[in-house]
């Protein structure tokens, strides 16, 4: 009989569950995102920027891997290694395609959306999307501006135009419509003790 190493295992098997939630964060998609871990309950109550509860379900992203043993043989611990970032990789669709899913209903629900009818992202839709949003600033009143998510194409593409409408009057007059609204909202912010 060979010898058990429980130690040992138990680190393998931490780090075997570990992989794949690192592969999952390191995705620019989910980076930006806080992440607040649950260890029971069926439920969750959140709460929105307006101070509304709201409750919600527990969402599942799972994936399932098979690995055959002519792999083990063939390719050694990569087999494993392989089948774990094929299922991140399916975790993280999972994740998008529930995140997706939720910012549709929230703006849905509260009205905050800007249909563009078939018309590809151009300045003036930008700004459209722009005035519906909140928008904060830094410190140093440099306006914190949301991440797009779009195609890689896309993403090419807007690297750059993106210093052009920066630059624009009527980005910078938004805002400045923007900067009064967070004075606003800032200024009647309650404070906590």
């Amino acid at each position: 009989m060979l010898p058990d190493f429980p130690k040992v295992k138990r680190k393998y098997i931490e780090a075997i569950d570990r992989y794949p939630r690192v592969l999952i964060q390191q995705d620019p998609l989910f980076l930006g995102i806080r992440e607040e871990h649950h260890f029971e309950g069926n439920r969750m109550l959140y709460g929105t920027m307006d101070g509304d509860i709201n409750q919600g379900d527990y969402k599942v992203a799972k994936s399932e891997s098979v690995i055959k043993r002519e792999d083990i043989i063939s390719k050694g611990v990569e087999a494993y290694l392989e089948q774990i970032r094929n299922a991140a990789e399916e975790m993280k669709r999972q994740k998008a395609e529930t995140m997706f899913s939720k910012i549709r209903e929230v703006t849905d629900r509260t009205g905050n959306v800007v249909n563009a009818k078939g018309r590809p992202l151009d300045f003036e839709l930008y700004l459209e999307v722009l005035k519906k949003m909140w928008i904060d600033f830094d410190e140093d009143g440099k306006a914190i501006l949301p991440t797009l998510v779009v195609s890689p194409e896309q993403g090419d593409k807007l690297q750059t135009l993106m210093p052009e409408w920066l630059n624009n009057p009527k980005f910078k007059e938004t805002m400045e419509m923007k900067r009064k609204e967070w004075n606003d909202r800032e200024s009647n912010r309650k404070l906590v003790d």
